[in-house]
C-alpha cells in the first residue's frame, strides 16, 4: 500500500505543480523522495491520485520544505524546457 500510495504521490504531484512536458527522471525521483513526508504531513489523508492532493500541495505551497520546494521548482523547469 505504501509503495502504491508513493508511486501515486509522485504523479499527483508532478500533475499538481507543473504541466505536461518532459521533467527528466531524475527530477521525478528528487520530487517523489523529497516531497513524500510533505505529503503525508499535509494531504496524507486524501487519496494520493485524486484532484484534492494537487489542490492540497498548492494550497499548503509555502508550508512545504525547502527540499520539497527545491524538487517541485526544478520539475517545473524540467517541464517547461521539455
Amino acid at each position: 500500500m505504501l509503495v502504491r500510495t508513493v508511486s501515486a504521490l509522485l504523479l499527483t504531484t508532478a500533475a499538481a505543480v507543473a504541466a505536461p512536458g518532459g521533467a527528466t527522471s531524475a527530477d521525478r525521483s528528487e520530487l517523489k523522495r523529497s516531497c513524500t513526508g510533505d505529503y503525508f504531513t499535509y494531504c496524507g489523508d486524501l487519496e494520493p491520485d485524486s484532484p484534492e492532493v494537487q489542490a492540497c500541495f498548492r494550497q499548503n505551497k509555502a508550508k512545504l520544505s525547502p527540499n520539497c520546494q527545491s524538487a517541485i521548482s526544478a520539475y517545473t523547469k524540467g517541464q517547461k524546457r521539455g
